[in-house]
């Protein structure tokens, strides 16, 4: 059976759309747009990952963390029942739970986070017993997971050793520390598949290629608009695998990158695709989350994306 972990943050997303600018401090905008979805890096992936092997029933994807006692837990708890993630290791604690305010615009987004139990989950119950039953451990949102952090390279160092592959994202740094954070090394040096955005990728490192050298396995850079790169070692030299975007014009882009991550997790470690083939079926996922507003919202199946996939590419 092919089953996967997603361990770390869970909130809940609050989307405004449709504003006219920027916020300006002192004065009052007007969005066309709203709505309340299933938030955080790791749960969109986990739900987006659940949903594309909805109809395997050798496949299934469990959540470790930790929420409120409130009704945006109760919310996120419900949104992660509906997608199919099975939550018997998420823990119910008295920190509220994280929202993220979301200002949605046609080509990106900006975000604004109260952490609440993302600062406070830190892996330290997962064990080497529980990991065996997974064949694959991905976490979400490195520089969100303050308490996580300390532990990150021991638990996927216990992942690998157990016979899983990992992965991991790190979001935007707030603190823009970057590489000078402790814990982002060690964790690196045990991830199978790290997973930035353009952005992400040069502020942790001058080249994708000098980054790749700090990747236990392959790095794998989301670039939007422009598609994704893979590096992967190839007679000691830095390959790269590149593939273009499909051409959608965007709803949303809050979620795109995580649904991209589920996608290339789903290919390349649950189907078995070769390297073009998953960062296409990825690229063709975040496409398909730009569609709709919300990370998870309209989460398709494998089916879906690659009828998707086919209708694009006539319009190639």
């Amino acid at each position: 059976m092919s089953r996967i972990l997603v361990a770390g943050e869970l909130n809940a997303d609050l989307i405004l759309s449709g504003l006219p600018s920027l916020p300006v401090i002192g004065r009052e905008l007007i969005g066309s747009g709203f709505a309340m979805a299933l938030g955080s890096s790791s749960a969109i992936t986990a739900a987006r990952m659940a949903a594309l092997g909805a109809d395997d029933p050798e496949y299934a994807v469990d959540f470790v963390g930790l929420i409120g006692d409130d009704d945006i837990g109760r919310f996120v708890l419900d949104q992660l029942h509906h997608f199919g993630v099975h939550t018997d290791a998420v823990q119910v604690v008295g920190t509220p739970t994280g929202v993220t305010i979301a200002l949605t615009y046609a080509r990106d987004r900006a975000l604004l986070t109260y952490p609440g139990t993302i600062a406070v989950f830190d892996g330290q119950g997962i064990t080497q017993e529980q990991l065996r039953r997974y064949t694959h451990l991905h976490v979400g949102s490195f520089f969100l997971q303050n308490a996580l952090q300390p532990q990150l390279a021991a638990i996927f160092r216990m992942a690998r050793e157990a016979g899983l592959t990992t992965s991991l994202d790190v979001g935007w740094d707030p603190a823009e520390r970057w590489m000078g954070n402790p814990h982002l090394a060690p964790a690196l040096a045990h991830t199978s598949d790290f997973l930035p955005n353009e952005d992400e990728t040069a502020a942790l490192a001058a080249t994708p290629e000098a980054l790749k050298q700090l990747v236990g396995g392959t790095l794998v850079v989301k670039r939007g608009a422009q598609g994704a790169s893979a590096y992967t070692d190839s007679g000691g030299a830095s390959t790269e695998t590149r593939v273009p975007a499909f051409p959608v014009t965007p709803v949303d882009t809050t979620g795109a990158g995580d649904a991209f991550n589920a996608g290339y997790i789903y290919a390349l470690h649950i189907r078995g695709e070769s390297m073009t083939s998953a960062l296409r079926f990825a690229a063709a996922c975040g496409a398909q989350a730009t569609q709709h507003v919300g990370g998870a919202t309209a989460a398709p199946s494998e089916y879906m994306i690659h009828e998707l996939i086919t209708e694009w590419e006539r319009q190639i």
